[in-house]
């Protein structure tokens, strides 16, 4: 595969968006009547990267991809004022297959905290969109289209990370709550409370505080412990310098 030497907009800025997005447009083929059919569904990555979604057979999309798997996906960022089309967006196009819940519900769950009143219900279930191609538009002139291995992290690369998440969840929450609180507060601008990181992977991890939940990115893909430790210092370090102030909210 040929790529640009440079990308106007990286696979990795591409990633981050998607493990940033809470929601997409997802869209399938319909069946009656045919046709493209676009509906949103909440969104989560697994530990590469891929994007997963939780739907109930109840809606046209999971009807939909049960009779064909090949769909899209569009996550995006809305600037809070200004024209819409400014904002960075990824469109992803490939094909949906179902992911087993005990492998993906309690990340899924970390990233959509309401959700665990539903993850038991037997009409749910867990699609991952295995991409085929990338399109990203991050503004005027930046526009991308990128192959799969340009955005999404090797197996290899995401599993010494996943293996030592629960040990490092651990103990960041244990030894190092002050820590904790001045990511989401200096950082993420959110509120003082008792903030918790509750999902790790190569890019980030998830920080929640009761129903609410944030998601703090790493300055670039870490690939072991050594990795992680480094970049939740140098977090911490930007953390005490910043004069941002908590948020009320």
């Amino acid at each position: 595969m040929t790529t640009p030497a440079r990308r106007s907009f990286t696979g990795t800025e591409a990633r981050q968006l998607l493990r940033r997005g809470r929601t997409g447009a997802l869209g399938t083929n319909n069946l009656d009547p045919t046709g493209p059919y676009i509906s949103l569904a909440n969104v989560a990555t697994d530990a590469v990267g891929h994007p997963v979604i939780f739907i109930s057979k109840l809606a046209w999309h999971t009807r939909n991809i049960l009779a064909n798997p090949s769909g899209s996906l569009m996550v995006s960022e809305i600037p809070a004022e200004g024209d819409a089309l400014t904002g960075p967006r990824v469109t992803l196009m490939g094909e949906f297959q179902p992911v087993p819940a005990a492998e993906i519900a309690e990340r899924y769950a970390q990233h959509h905290p309401a959700a665990r009143f539903y993850l038991e219900f037997p009409d749910f279930s867990f699609w991952r969109l295995f991409p085929q191609k990338i399109h990203a538009v991050a503004g005027f002139g930046r526009i991308e289209t990128m192959e799969p291995d340009e955005v999404f992290l090797p197996e290899s690369a995401a599993a010494a990370v996943m293996a030592g998440a629960p040990s490092a969840i651990a103990h960041m929450n244990e030894d190092h709550a002050d820590a904790v609180e001045l990511y989401a507060t200096r950082l993420l601008a959110a509120a003082p409370g008792n903030w918790r990181i509750t999902a790790i992977d190569p890019d980030g991890a998830h920080l929640s505080l009761g129903d609410k939940a944030l998601r703090l990115a790493f300055d670039e893909p870490v690939s072991g412990p050594d990795g992680l430790r480094q970049a939740f210092v140098a977090l911490a370090r930007r953390a005490r310098e910043s004069d941002v102030k908590p948020s009320d909210k």
